[in-house]
């Protein structure tokens, strides 16, 4: 039986967002590019549980030529049918004005409701904050992963963790417990703290628990541990 369909359209940035890949290094992130694909853990859970049977738009300055590359890396990964729309790097040279343009052509779109997703490392909090100016009843929620911890416009939601978001979407009635619960477990099992948040991104601040949802106490107790052993094994590295 088939999952219904959303009522809104969720467009997500690649690098740093879904993929760990160091967008502030350009070396690292051309090597992370080429020889490692590595997703943030509980990001494919989410997208599973938030867009049913309704491809999501990835919108990704990355380049034409690795779009099988990209779609590789979703599909191992189990993210959920989606758009690859990427940037032609001789004709748009401009990161910024790509993202811009792609918005316009999303903003024509008939969809009633959208949810960004992006991180702090480039445009994405600026660009989205921008289409939401134009359209606001349309802007249903912006998400921008915490990587350089930069200030971000007013009304956007910071996250370290893909957790984050689903107790948002939790609060807004777009999730229920049941698919916050499975990526919150999602992360919870990650064996590899750097998979969960990476030392490049901004340390994780513990996740307060609300009396609003108490089954998820002990799913909050246990991404706080991963946060401490996060923050721990950065202090020892240093």
């Amino acid at each position: 039986m088939k999952n219904k369909l959303p009522p809104f359209l969720v467009v997500s940035d690649l690098d740093d967002t879904l993929k760990i890949s160091h967008t502030t290094n350009r070396l690292r992130l051309v090597f992370r590019g080429l020889f490692t694909q590595q997703t943030y853990a509980g990001m494919a859970e989410l997208f599973q549980e938030w867009t049913g049977d309704r491809p999501f738009i990835l919108l990704s300055s990355s380049p034409i030529w690795i779009r099988k590359k990209i779609a590789r890396f979703l599909d191992y990964y189990g993210f959920p049918e989606r758009e690859i729309w990427l940037r032609d790097w001789i004709k748009e040279k401009d990161i910024k004005g790509f993202k811009s343009a792609a918005l316009d052509k999303i903003e024509a779109r008939g969809d009633s409701g959208f949810i960004f997703i992006g991180d702090d490392a480039e445009y994405d909090p600026e660009v989205f904050a921008r289409f939401r100016e134009r359209n606001p009843d349309r802007t249903l929620a912006i998400y921008i992963r915490r990587m350089r911890g930069r200030p971000l416009p007013a009304g956007v939601i910071p996250f370290h963790s893909a957790f984050e978001i689903a107790i948002s979407e939790l609060d807004a009635g777009r999730l229920n417990v049941s698919s916050v619960t499975r990526v919150g477990k999602a992360i919870i099992d990650e064996r590899v703290p750097e998979q969960v948040i990476p030392y490049f991104a901004a340390p994780p601040i513990d996740l307060e628990f609300s009396d609003r949802f108490p089954t998820l106490e002990k799913i909050i107790e246990g991404l706080n541990l991963q946060y401490e052993k996060i923050r721990l094994g950065r202090k020892i590295r240093k």
